[in-house]
């Protein structure tokens, strides 16, 4: 029988390691720099104490001052250096997650990054990292005041032993239970977080879909109730655990009081303690006080913090591999002969499909000028294909091929350039491009061609008026493409939310102005046979190109009479692999 593999051993924090204080450099300067604040904190007391009972007096009557003078600038130097060491390093690591972020998004797998989105990874990522960076100054007080009242309680422990170790023991009994207490905070904490989310994506659907809700009472009183039994139920944890923190709120000034009464009241009667140590035993116990209210009230603090820190951490695990190294000098050649794909196969992730959907194996050759169209029924795989063919999705199997030579990954971020597209879920950017292959003027003339120019102006500074329809926002879209001067326009369903005029023109016309400024143009479409314009058209069933031919229209052939010379192989369409 196979022995059970014990579970993975949780680190102790992930909290410090996540905002770089665990290191032991790190770690080193700040217990140093914290001990030598806590220091001239407790000098500053014990100043103050030799003034009251009168110590020193008659031979340098100002010794105590001028110590308590000095202790108090050396206290706050200190502290104030301890802080901000805490606060600058932990920002900065918190920075240093944002661009491992950022290097995920923008050099991650694709498919990958559509995953994660769809699971709100990245708002997680977001919300878990604001609410350490909110947490993060009052934590660093609190361990700067455990610092300091470490250093008084060592020295309350060469005034009283009996005290100090009454005080150790009972630290530990009440720690122990306010810890279980915090943590019992910290799962209510939890469930008001499920009971919120859930809270918010019922708003979602009544807000996205306010006018179905609008015209159907029974789903409307559905999502109501949903929505109401979440916010009842966040009402009550919220309430509980605001009942819980007033607990142990007050359990802290109790307890402190009570230790200060059993110094002040007992031990002297037991002989424990002398009338003439009283003022200053008295004065430490007060002087703890403060550190350990400000310690123990960030308890809950640091729970939720290390909460969030062990999600943060979990989620940076799942962040999608680099693809490759990004070049400074990696650049797309603006000619080339042709893309070709080999035995090309990709599987979509199952979700909630019973089964992963597969496209392929798809043999393809697309010479440069000419025009592809790609048909079939929703769900074909059509689209899927169109992300294929640039490499956004990575092939399962099979090879793409630039010119004959497979693009490897040391050349795919040169051969992504190749292509710029308009894809169905297009994001139309807040600015224009402002690279040196952005050409001004063509985006300009193609604005006034797609009629959408007076809707765009000029406001010199690059900013896009985004306030458009959806069909609005394609045609700006596809200008910008245009202008941007790469050799591969890919447009999927440009016509879908354009009215009868572009949808004609489209076929008769855009489809020939992209290929006078010669482009090579990939595009899916569901109108009707587009075959009359295009060099090579795809028919996709069910993931796999049932049908691919080559066609030469009249006006290709005129325009390109080279390509009646390629040979036949390299220009059509090869049929479906076995």
């Amino acid at each position: 029988m196979a022995k059970r593999m014990p579970p993975p051993s949780r680190p102790p924090s992930s909290l410090l390691p996540l905002i770089g204080l665990a290191e032991r450099s790190i770690l080193t300067r700040l217990v140093l720099t914290g001990c030598v604040a806590a220091t001239a904190n407790l000098i500053s007391l014990i100043s103050l104490s030799a003034e009251l009972n009168g110590w020193m007096r008659g031979e340098v009557l100002d010794t105590p001052f001028l110590v308590f003078c000095l202790s108090l600038l050396v206290s706050y130097a200190f502290s104030k250096r301890f802080v901000a060491l805490t606060l600058t390093t932990a920002f900065s690591a918190l920075a240093e997650v944002r661009r491992r972020f950022l290097r995920h998004v923008t050099l991650g797998g694709h498919a990958d990054i559509l995953d994660l989105q769809a699971k709100r990874s990245f708002d997680l990522g977001n919300h878990h990292l604001e609410r350490i960076a909110a947490l993060l100054p009052n934590l660093s007080i609190a361990a700067n005041m455990m610092l300091v009242a470490s250093v008084a309680y060592l020295y309350l422990w060469t005034l009283s032993t009996v005290g100090a170790t009454l005080l150790l023991v009972a630290a530990v009994l009440v720690g122990g239970w306010y810890v279980r207490e915090a943590q019992r905070t910290r799962a209510l904490l939890g469930d008001a977080k499920v009971s919120e989310l859930r809270m918010l994506q019922g708003f979602s659907e009544l807000v996205g879909g306010n006018a179905e809700v609008k015209l159907g009472k029974a789903r409307r009183d559905e999502l109501t109730q949903a929505v109401e039994a979440d916010v009842a139920r966040w009402e009550e944890l919220k309430r509980r655990h605001g009942r819980n923190l007033g607990e142990l709120f007050s359990w802290i000034a109790t307890i402190i009081i009570g230790f200060s009464a059993v110094f002040v009241f007992i031990f002297p009667r037991m002989g424990a303690m002398s009338v003439a140590e009283l003022p200053l035993v008295t004065s430490v116990i007060l002087f703890l006080a403060r550190p350990l209210s400000k310690f123990l009230n960030a308890v809950p603090d640091y729970v939720a913090a290390e909460d969030a820190a062990a999600q943060l951490t979990a989620l940076l695990a799942t962040m999608p591999a680099l693809e490759y190294e990004p070049s400074r000098t990696a650049r797309a050649p603006r000619r080339f002969s042709s893309i070709e794909l080999r035995g090309v196969s990709f599987a979509y992730r199952a979700g909630l499909r019973p089964e992963p959907f597969v496209i392929g194996p798809v043999d393809l050759t697309i010479p440069a000028g000419s025009v592809v169209g790609i048909v079939g029924s929703n769900g074909s795989g059509k689209s899927t294909l169109l992300r294929v063919i640039p490499l956004l999705f990575r092939p399962d199997e099979g090879q793409v091929l630039l010119d004959g030579q497979p693009v490897e990954t040391d050349r795919l971020e040169a051969y992504r350039d190749l292509f710029c597209a308009v894809f169905q879920d297009h994001h139309l950017f807040t600015r224009l491009p402002q690279g040196p292959g952005f050409d001004a003027e063509l985006f300009r003339e193609m604005l006034a061609y797609l009629k959408i120019d007076h809707l765009v102006p000029d406001t010199g500074d690059g900013l896009l008026n985004r306030d458009l329809s959806k069909g609005q926002r394609r045609r700006v879209a596809l200008a910008v493409a245009v202008a941007e001067g790469r050799p591969v326009v890919i447009l999927d369903e440009w016509t879908s939310d354009q009215d009868a005029e572009f949808r004609t023109r489209f076929a008769n016309e855009i489809i020939g102005k992209l290929r006078a400024l010669g482009r090579t143009v990939i595009f899916v479409s569901h109108d009707g046979d587009v075959s009359s314009v295009c060099d090579v058209t795809i028919q996709m069933t069910n993931g796999r190109m049932t049908n691919g031919r080559m066609d030469m229209p009249a006006a290709t052939a005129a325009s390109h009479p080279d390509m009646g010379s390629v040979p036949e192989p390299a220009m059509a369409c090869l049929q479906e692999t076995a």
